[in-house]
């Protein structure tokens, strides 16, 4: 399964679930996220490791559509996240992570993800946990900033789980991360201002502007050192 523009390859409870009431409405999915930086001993940071936890409607699909949980436990079996772990990181070309880090106004590179774990939390929502590499950090004294959103606004991203820096020592670095919610009124004012530069309404998905980077919660870290 992978994130796009489209509504291909969903089930059809999903289609139904997605598409009845208000037509092509967005966002489809709701996810909170969380981000952990790990950096080298010169303060680069060389790899983040990124936790996505899905609503819970978009968690009874995707237990559905994997066959996951069966006897409603609330438990996964060994097999059953072996066989499930990494299904949300087969991007498609509308979709490439929702995640964009830079430092000093310089973007940084962010490689191909990595799965790491996959959990069925308590309160009924699929949480997953990749790992990228991250390449061309300077380092150095300026904050490195990390924008946590989907450009087609198909998934809204909260970055509201926990985020921390980590030395190559495996301790947490003594520094500050600072989450700096989107401005939602401004948001929804340029949504409102694209739909209308498009005519004033959507007539098909892949006709909804890329208005995800108005929404875009992001990550201020600072650094002792």
């Amino acid at each position: 399964m992978m994130f796009s523009r489209t509504l291909a390859g969903f089930s059809s409870l999903a289609l139904s679930l997605l598409v009845s009431g208000m037509a092509l409405a967005h966002p489809h999915v709701f996810i909170d996220a969380g981000l952990v930086f790990n950096r080298n001993a010169d303060g680069q940071v060389t790899a983040v490791e990124v936790t996505w936890r899905y609503d819970e409607l978009y968690t009874l699909i995707l237990l559905q559509d994997f066959g996951l949980d069966p006897d409603f436990d609330g438990v996964l079996t060994e097999s059953e996240i072996a066989e499930t772990l990494g299904f949300d990181l087969n991007w498609n070309s509308g979709f490439e992570g929702g995640l964009e880090l830079s430092r000093g106004g310089l973007e940084l590179t962010l490689g191909a993800p990595e799965a790491v774990s996959l959990t069925l939390l308590p309160e009924g929502q699929i949480e997953t946990v990749h790992r990228r590499p991250v390449t061309g950090d300077p380092g150095g004294a300026a904050d490195l900033v990390a924008g946590v959103f989907d450009p087609a606004f198909f998934v809204a991203f909260e970055a509201t789980l926990p985020s921390a820096v980590m030395d190559e020592t495996g301790e947490e670095a003594p520094c500050d991360v600072v989450l700096v919610r989107a401005d939602l009124d401004a948001a929804y004012a340029g949504l409102e201002a694209a739909i209308a530069d498009i005519g004033g309404a959507v007539a098909a998905e892949d006709n909804f502007p890329a208005v995800g980077e108005l929404f875009a919660d992001r990550l201020v870290v600072t650094c002792e050192g």
